[in-house]
């Protein structure tokens, strides 16, 4: 009797063995993570935008010179950086300035009319579903404010609340 459960310990002391290498040699496939940030793109990335008054935009579509906001209307320092660029919004009137939000038309809405920049021919608020955003622009921090040239190449991406004369040095 004991021999037999010593060739059975052994037994499945090889099965285990066995078992802990194979398991141990297998490529582990990694659990799916965010894309990339997309802070090296060159190019504007084509959003597809709804605008307050039921018009779609393409960015791809843009002329001109353009800046991308994404914010949240809800988050503070978005609603501290809308502040600052109201009080220079001059320094923007040779861009068309696009905020982009995910959340509701209703909520967009009222974040540009409590910032004042509602009046503004060159300022559109629009809204894309989050999946287009994190697609086109990784996992971004808000606001996050994105210059683009006339050929709609990347000028400058900037990442989180910036004073308003960092942003207007790349303008």
């Amino acid at each position: 009797m004991k021999k037999i459960l010593l060739y059975c310990g052994g037994l499945a002391l090889v099965a285990v063995v066995l078992y802990l290498a194979v398991s141990g040699s297998e490529e582990k496939k990694p659990e799916s993570a965010p894309p990339p940030k997309k802070d090296l793109v060159s190019q504007l990335p084509n959003l597809k935008l709804l605008g307050l008054d039921g018009s779609v935009n393409y960015s791809r579509e843009f002329t001109g010179k353009n800046v991308v906001v994404l914010y949240h209307p809800d988050c503070d320092h978005c609603q501290r950086e809308a502040k600052e660029i109201r009080t220079q919004i001059k320094a923007f009137e040779d861009y068309d300035v696009w905020f982009v939000a995910s959340d509701s038309f209703e909520n967009i809405s009222q974040f540009a009319t409590d910032y004042d920049l509602v009046n503004h021919s060159n300022v559109h608020f629009a809204r894309a579903e989050v999946e287009e955003i994190i697609n086109n622009f990784g996992s971004i921090p808000t606001p996050s404010l994105y210059i683009y040239s006339e050929e709609l190449q990347l000028v400058k991406a900037i990442e989180g609340e910036t004073k308003i004369e960092e942003i207007i040095k790349y303008l």
